[in-house]
């Protein structure tokens, strides 16, 4: 098979992987624009999407056997799709991986394909909360777990009891909560092509009244806080130990910046927004802009929280 995959190229591959499939659905060529919140980015070779484990191992299992790149993709925050598109696969859980179930004890499951506000709806409707916070990030549960996402000092990582993870040599397995390490925006799930299956939510008893106000609450912090009318990735560069980034780039005079369609916030300056039609090599040009100002001035390299796909 190794000869084989070294003789065809990786698009003879992507179709071979495609007719192998049987009652999975996919789609070839999808632009990655219309699947990002950024707006940006040029074609995947394929987008699959995987509606349970079963599904999910079949799908990756075959990518890997024939050496296709692959991406695991939630709502399309945090990324950036080179203007070139994607050469590989891209997988989407939907079916029982983007549903929610009640445990006992206050425990929620949710797949890593479920949205956000939809976890956050799902546990009000139970009366259980914990996870307002996370209402207006516009992700799902996997990525959200691997990246440790959070805000207004909350991150979602303290919420987590276990993990069912598709680890790098193709098992599922559950990983404990002694197993698990998270920090600011990440976790030892970002080692490698590991995969946010499932995940079991400790939550806590709440009226529902409490949680709409905390929703609001949230809400409102971001509707004053973030550019939320113009399509981005939120945050671009990681907070450095005891500083901000976005105050780091305002000092720099980044604020406002612009190259093209693509803009660093005047809103939340570690913002890059598309004021419409921005190319993926703008955003790219403007960050590196960025990171060398706040260099220059500070002696301090802004890390990115944002995933280049290439």
């Amino acid at each position: 098979m190794e000869g084989w995959n070294n003789a065809h190229s990786i698009e003879e591959r992507v179709e071979e992987l495609l007719r192998s499939f049987s009652g999975i659905w996919w789609l070839k060529g999808p632009e990655m624009w219309a699947l990002t919140t950024w707006r940006i980015g040029g074609k995947a070779l394929a987008l699959v999407e995987a509606r349970s484990e079963e599904e999910l191992t079949t799908v990756l299992d075959h990518c890997d056997r024939l050496e296709i790149p692959w991406r695991v993709l939630g709502r399309g925050s945090n990324i950036l799709v080179s203007d070139r598109g994607f050469r590989g696969i891209v997988v989407r859980l939907g079916g029982r991986l983007a549903e929610c179930s009640l445990l006992s004890g206050g425990q929620v499951e949710a797949g890593g394909g479920v949205i956000l506000g939809h976890l956050v709806q799902f546990a009000m409707e139970h009366g259980l909360g914990g996870c307002e916070f996370l209402a207006g990030i516009p992700g799902t549960v996997g990525g959200a777990v691997v990246l440790n996402a959070g805000c207004f000092g909350k991150e979602i990582g303290e919420l987590v009891e276990r993990v069912l993870v598709r680890e790098r040599n193709g098992e599922m397995r559950w990983w404990g909560r002694d197993e698990l390490s998270f920090s600011y925006r990440g976790s030892n799930l970002r080692e490698g092509f590991m995969v946010v299956v499932k995940v079991v939510f400790q939550l806590f008893p709440e009226e529902r009244k409490q949680a709409e106000e905390k929703v609001r609450y949230f809400s409102l912090l971001r509707k004053n806080s973030q550019p939320l009318e113009l399509p981005s990735a939120g945050s671009v560069f990681r907070n450095p130990p005891g500083e901000y980034a976005a105050r780091l780039i305002e000092q720099a005079g980044c604020k406002g910046l612009r190259l093209g369609q693509a803009q660093v916030s005047p809103k939340h300056s570690n913002f890059i927004v598309n004021l419409g039609g921005a190319r993926a090599w703008q955003v790219e040009y403007l960050m590196e802009w960025v990171r060398r100002e706040v260099y220059r001035r500070t002696g301090i390299w802004l890390e990115n929280e944002v995933e280049l796909w290439r």
